[in-house]
């Protein structure tokens, strides 16, 4: 068919035209008057339209499927996205850019869509991240980047490292990213971390193949770090 399947009302109106031919040929005959059309549709039973729950439904607003997109949601997602591209977002710099930070932070805090924002305590500001795009022990070093105190920097990761690994962690750590310190840099650093006397269990050496390397005592003696004093350990 051109139009497709027929309804049922199509079908009972041509049965209805039909009759009503048919009935119009007896009354002819016997001379009586011809019905009325309309009177006799409007005396049948309506026919049940199987197109009905289409047609309601069409007429039904789509459902929301999208939770609602809320101010500290959209910060949650600028946080997440800062987080991907390796950076942190400091509370210092939204509480200038935004005048409710406090609140949304808040909020961001209590919902449970929002479980993946963290922070790290500098000691100049506090650093938030996504931990769906940035590890904690990234988080971690890239807060010490920020707080731009090298020789801090310094202690932790050597502690860091000769703790977790373990090993001794080589002057030539600093120079990559995500530190970027010079030589110099690194040689002052040094000097103002072991002047400091809770520093003292942060040890040097030289290996044979004359590079520095600097560890903790807490966590190594100076002959098993010695032994694992390997530079390409730490290569990118």
């Amino acid at each position: 068919m051109l139009f497709g399947r027929k309804k049922p009302g199509f079908v009972k109106i041509e049965e209805i035209a039909k009759a009503a031919d048919e009935a119009s040929e007896e009354v002819s005959q016997e001379g009586a008057e011809k019905p009325d059309l309309l009177e006799y549709l409007t005396s049948l039973p309506e026919a049940e339209d199987e197109f009905a729950e289409f047609a309601e439904s069409g007429d039904q607003e789509p459902e929301e499927d999208e939770e609602e997109m809320t101010e500290a949601r959209k910060l949650a997602d600028y946080i997440r996205i800062r987080s991907g591209a390796g950076n942190l977002t400091g509370y210092a710099s939204l509480k200038e850019e935004i005048e409710e930070a406090d609140q949304l932070l808040e909020e961001i805090r209590e919902d449970e869509d929002c479980k993946d924002i963290a922070y790290k305590e500098g000691k100049k500001d506090r650093y938030y991240y996504s931990q769906q795009n940035m590890s904690d022990n990234y988080a971690m070093i890239a807060a010490l980047v920020e707080d731009k105190d090298l020789a801090a920097t310094m202690v932790h990761m050597v502690r860091f490292n000769s703790k977790t690994y373990p090993a001794p962690t080589p002057l030539s750590y600093f120079e990559r990213h995500p530190y970027y310190a010079t030589k110099p840099q690194i040689e002052r650093a040094y000097q103002v971390m072991s002047g400091r006397e809770e520093n003292g269990d942060i040890q040097r050496f030289t290996n044979n193949r004359n590079s520095d390397f600097l560890f903790s005592t807490e966590f190594l003696s100076p002959k098993y770090a010695k032994a694992l004093a390997h530079e390409d350990d730490f290569a990118d």
